[in-house]
This record gives C-alpha cells, sequence and structure tokens, in this order.
C-alpha cells in the first residue's frame, strides 16, 4: 500500500498521563486494546505482519494487519479487505511521543482508493475516535490494571433523529436541552439516579458521561449514521466486578426502556 496515495484521512490527537509503554500496551495488546477499544481483542504477536481481531460480538468483529511497528514510537494497523468497495483500503496510524510529561497519542485514518462512502464513512467515524481517544485516556488514567466488563445494547429507532436525541437527553440525563463537556448530570439507570458527568457531547449524534459512584464507569450513547433511520449504541464499560454486576440487569432494562415506546417522529 505504500505506493497508494490517502483521498480521505482523519487526523485527531490525546495527551494521557500514563507512562509511554503502558500506552504502548493498550494499543498492541489483546487485553489492552480490550480494555477501550472493542471488548474482543485479539493480537496474534508481536511486529510488523500480525493479526489484530477485534469486535464488540460474534456478529460484529473485524481483522486488520499490523504494518509499522516502532515499540513505543509507531504501530499501524492495515485493512484491505476491500469492504468498501474494490481497491479500497483503509489504514491507522498511531504515533507516540512525550510532551511535558505525558504521552501524547496521534491517531491518523487514512483512505485508499475512490469510494463515496468515505465522506459518510468518516463523519461516523470522526464521533467514534473521539470516544475512542477518551476512553483510551480514562482506561490509562484511572483504571490501568484492571479488567473492562461491557454491558451493551443496539436498539432501532422509528422516531426522527432530533426528536430521539432530545427524548435521549431528557429520559437518560434529565436534561431539557443541551448538553456539554463538563455538565454534571443525573443518569437515570435505575430508581435511583447515578451522578454523572458529561465527557463528550455531539448533538444528535453521541454522549458520554462518566459516573464517579460507580468506580469511574463510561456510558457511551451512540446514535449511528446521519439519516433519520438509525440504530442507537448503548456501551457501558464498568471496571469493577462487582458494580457491573449490580448494574448489569437495571442498565439494560433502562437502555430498552428508551424505546419501549419512542417518541413520535
Amino acid at each position: 500500500m505504500s505506493d497508494k496515495k490517502p483521498v480521505r484521512t482523519l487526523e485527531m490527537q490525546v495527551d494521557i498521563d500514563a507512562p509511554i509503554e503502558e500506552a504502548w500496551k493498550a494499543l498492541t495488546t489483546g487485553p489492552g486494546l480490550a480494555n477501550w477499544f472493542a471488548p474482543v481483542g485479539e493480537v496474534s504477536g508481536p511486529g510488523a505482519g500480525a493479526t489484530v481481531k477485534s469486535g464488540w460480538s460474534p456478529e460484529m468483529m473485524m481483522s486488520v494487519t499490523v504494518g509499522a511497528w516502532e515499540p513505543l514510537k509507531h504501530v499501524s494497523w492495515i485493512d484491505e479487505s476491500g469492504w468498501t468497495g474494490p481497491g479500497t483500503s483503509m489504514a491507522c496510524d498511531y504515533y507516540l511521543s512525550t510532551e511535558q510529561g505525558k504521552t501524547r497519542i496521534r491517531f491518523v485514518q487514512s483512505a485508499f482508493g475512490a469510494s463515496e462512502a468515505w465522506d459518510d464513512l468518516f463523519d461516523g467515524m470522526e464521533v467514534g475516535w473521539t470516544y475512542f481517544l477518551f476512553n483510551l485516556r480514562a482506561y490509562l488514567e484511572l483504571h490501568a490494571g484492571r479488567t473492562r466488563r461491557m454491558i451493551s445494547e443496539r436498539l432501532e429507532v422509528t422516531a426522527g433523529r432530533q426528536k430521539f436525541w432530545r427524548h435521549l437527553l431528557s429520559a437518560l440525563v434529565g436534561s431539557a436541552g443541551s448538553v456539554k463537556a463538563g455538565d454534571k448530570v443525573q443518569v437515570k439507570l435505575s430508581d435511583a439516579p447515578t451522578p454523572g458527568i458529561v465527557e463528550v457531547a455531539i448533538e444528535r449524534h453521541a454522549l458520554g458521561v462518566r459516573l464517579p459512584e460507580l468506580a469511574n464507569a463510561l456510558l457511551f450513547v451512540e446514535l449511528e449514521g446521519k439519516s433519520d433511520q438509525f440504530h442507537v449504541g448503548y456501551w457501558f464499560s464498568v471496571y469493577d466486578d462487582d458494580k457491573a454486576h449490580q448494574v448489569d440487569a437495571p442498565a439494560r432494562k433502562a437502555f430498552r426502556g428508551l424505546h419501549e415506546p419512542q417518541p413520535k417522529a
């Protein structure tokens, strides 16, 4: 793929108050990936040419090949499956450095080959990577050495996007209007709301909330795509076994309850 030029790129970065060695492990090992990216993570071995498998369920798995491998500096994932069209491919590059005592990870996603889907796809990926990079920072700063337990649901929406977004904010976090990063909310996962802090808020697309009283568990809600026909993914990362067991059933009930019934379009 070295002779190809990207037709679309996405670049983001995050500074993390954690050793660069721990960040490298989070990016290059199966257990590391499973604690901030997809909950299923497997890496066949170190070095270029290794296979990385990750997914959210057996039906939602992906497999990529490790391209670049420079320990503590640079690792890349290459996807040449052509799933967006013949001759297309994608690359994810992670560049690590130490900046002012913190670990900086610069993330670059590149698309190769002609595809009409790139623009819409990258718009959605920017939402997802905004959260993933936050989750990576939260994992390394708050949960290092712990194992994540994922509580998740993915449900279809029949209401319009704006209508459902307002319904979500009202019913889940008690907001009658918009929310922004730093806002304090009450997350309704059971009869007794749990205090939370908004960490990610992308209007009509995504909401990420940290729950300090649940060992800084992280709830991410994504309204997929752009259209008014979409699914909502609820991804609840809990880094304490007892608390995960405690909130599993009520959280799933709360997520499903947001869809029964849904607001009229």
